[in-house]
């Protein structure tokens, strides 16, 4: 009898050790959400559209990219899978609202045992209800998932999820969805399971040189595995160069039953190209730690830095160019002026001669052929005189025509860049109070603050 009960202990623990199968559990979709714990809900990514549908909708160019995630742990417990994905945002409009589309794709291989394939076509909406405490997007995503076993059988379902985000400044994001809202059951070979229902509530904060992000996940439990609670918080920093790109270190913490782990990763992102690698390490169980690279690509990104650098640069050359056109302008007129004194003491000197002069007539005539050329010199030279006021006027107007045509990009990029419109009226305001009687074609600017009064 001692015998039976050590032999069914063994199988107990034996059992305990086998990894769990479960189907289509949410794992971190790439290198930058391991690195951070396995951040999502409120984590402004473009892969955070597996966490969040709402997310993408900020997303204002297209980007695409892959990610290759190996580990031995999910967000519920001991595992043993690969998985490859790639996708691509494009940013678009839809009925009248503009918003993002995604279109995302996952190959999960469960060591030979079990694969799974998910197709996601997502839509996030950008600024959908801007109000004076914030901006709020919805999303939803609809999935179509296949699991089959290494015995051929298979199995397809369709998930759906929802999200919200609510950004109530530049500066912070607070994010909350439900992942597999109709729990789609499998039963493929031996596994008979659910996709876990997964609601995330998510919040992070962005500054110059480090990003806060903190999230909170309930799953539902299956035939597989128990449902599970988890709080994830992170941090990433960047390491700014002039020539090399942007760099950031990032590092977080999974808090859950069977599933906690600690991660960190590191980014490197140059122009339009990023490349982050995230490793997450497991505080339970089997230490093997999990590894993953991600690959994106934003295109009609611009290195903003450069772009700013050269735009200094280009104004600093314009303005000294200016500046010594001024200051010749000067030099030319203040000799005129000299001329014009000097020509003004001879032309009175003359006249004086003339009229002491009177009665010498033999003299008259070659002294009024003087006076002539003296006065045809002083037209000349007010001539050039009037010219050269009337350029230093024409450098002026071309000053504020290039002033507003700075202020008016300036204003177009806060516009593309999502500004509210209060701010961009505010723009706009001061950019016509500052060239409204300047005498340069501000109509643009008026056309498009009409536009906004409306």
């Amino acid at each position: 009898m001692s015998k039976l009960r050590g032999a069914l202990a063994a199988l107990c623990l034996l059992a305990a050790a086998v990894p769990a199968e479960a189907v289509f559990e949410d794992v971190p979709a790439d290198a930058r959400q391991l690195a951070l714990g396995g951040q999502g809900a409120g984590l402004e990514d473009p892969l955070s559209v597996f966490e969040n549908p709402a997310l993408p909708g900020a997303i204002r160019k297209f980007e695409t990219g892959a990610s290759f995630l190996g580990s031995h742990r999910t967000t519920r417990g001991s595992a043993d899978f690969s998985s490859y994905g790639a996708w691509a945002s494009l940013p678009g409009m839809a009925y009248g609202r503009m918003g993002t589309f995604s279109l995302a794709g996952v190959y999960r291989d469960d060591g030979g045992k079990l694969t799974e394939k998910t197709v996601l076509l997502g839509w996030g909406t950008t600024n959908l209800l801007r109000k004076d405490y914030g901006l709020l997007d919805f999303g939803a995503n609809l999935k179509l998932m296949r699991a089959s076993a290494s015995g051929g059988d298979s199995a397809m379902g369709l998930g759906l999820d929802i999200g919200a985000a609510f950004r109530p400044d530049d500066s912070h994001t607070v994010g909350f969805s439900i992942l597999n809202l109709n729990s789609p059951s499998y039963a493929v070979g031996l596994v008979k399971d659910n996709a876990p229902r997964v609601i995330r509530l998510g919040v992070s904060e962005r500054r110059d040189d480090y990003t806060l992000t903190l999230d909170l996940a309930r799953r539902s439990g299956s035939e597989a595995a128990d449902g599970n609670f988890s709080l994830t918080p992170g941090v990433e920093h960047v390491w700014r160069t002039e020539r090399s790109g942007r760099f950031f270190s990032r590092t977080g913490l999974n808090l859950a039953s069977r599933a906690s782990a600690l991660s960190a990763g590191i980014g490197w992102k140059r122009a339009v190209s990023e490349l982050s690698y995230g490793i997450s390490v497991p505080l339970t169980g089997l230490i093997v730690p999990a590894h993953s690279v991600t690959l994106t690509l934003r295109f009609g990104d611009r290195d903003i830095e450069g772009e700013y650098d050269r735009m200094i640069k280009q104004e600093i050359k314009y303005r000294r160019d200016l500046v010594e056109a001024l200051d010749e302008s000067a030099r030319r007129e203040q000799l005129l002026k000299d001329e014009l004194a000097s020509m003004k003491a001879e032309l009175d000197s003359l006249s004086a001669r003339l009229r002491g002069e009177a009665a010498a007539k033999a003299n008259v005539a070659a002294e009024k052929e003087r006076l002539a050329a003296v006065v045809r010199r002083q037209q000349a030279a007010e001539a050039e005189l009037k010219a050269l006021a009337a350029k230093r006027a024409a450098d002026k107007l071309n000053q504020l025509r290039y002033d507003f045509s700075k202020d008016w990009q300036s204003y177009l990029k806060l516009k593309g860049g999502g500004a509210p419109p209060d701010v961009l009226k505010s723009s706009l305001q001061r950019i016509i109070a500052q060239y409204q009687d300047a005498g340069i074609d501000i109509s643009q600017a008026t056309v498009e603050l009409q536009s906004l009064v409306r």
